[in-house]
């Protein structure tokens, strides 16, 4: 988890930027592991599922953007929430759900990693797991605000995804905004699973 915030802290290059935040994310998955718990095992089903629709939906926002402009530096992403709103307001939401806040499924996918931990009695490695959050917040707020903060150095124009990649974009997000309000179905998908599996 600290390898991939801090080394995500200073990339400039947001495909780099997100791999390092996947290795961080693979940080948060292996918490669950070591609780060795059933409610270790819940909480890993639940964070994979909602990390795969989430950190998918925002390498696809990024390619997407790369196409259009022809960037994948955050510099160059200034303004770009308005001159591109879906993808714009789609890759804010997986940002926002990658951090872990509410109400996106990235949220509940962190909430029970630590309701896992907080069971198992490992509190300090609770701590740590929500100091790695809060540095996370740094960069992923470093490219909101130049999405919608930042005024672009020229005006740019409007643009809109195709429609097949604006249904996958959907399919993509509906999962991260319902999950993270309506979450009882994925928790006892996960709670079957683990009995399944005999544990």
């Amino acid at each position: 988890m600290t390898l991939g915030n801090f080394a995500a802290l200073w990339q400039d290059n947001m495909k780099r930027l997100l791999a390092y935040s996947s290795i961080a994310h693979a940080g948060y998955l292996l918490l669950g592991i070591t609780v060795l718990s059933n409610q270790g095992l819940i909480a890993i089903i639940i964070y994979f599922a909602v990390y795969a629709f989430m950190n998918l939906g925002a390498f696809f926002v990024v390619m997407l953007i790369a196409n259009k402009i022809g960037s994948e530096e955050l510099d160059d992403y200034k303004g770009l929430g308005y001159s591109m709103p879906l993808l714009g307001v789609s890759l804010a939401i997986f940002l926002v759900s990658l951090i872990g806040l509410p109400p996106t499924a990235g949220f509940i996918g962190k909430l029970y990693i630590f309701i896992a931990l907080v069971d198992a009695k490992m509190i300090a490695v609770a701590v740590i797991a929500l100091l790695n959050t809060v540095v996370s917040l740094y960069y992923y707020i470093r490219v909101l605000k130049n999405l919608y903060l930042v005024k672009p150095e020229k005006e740019l124009p409007t643009i809109t995804p195709s429609f097949a990649n604006s249904i996958i974009l959907i399919l993509l997000l509906a999962p991260v905004i319902i999950l993270g309000i309506y979450f009882t179905p994925l928790v006892d998908l996960a709670k079957s699973s683990v009995v399944l599996l005999g544990f």
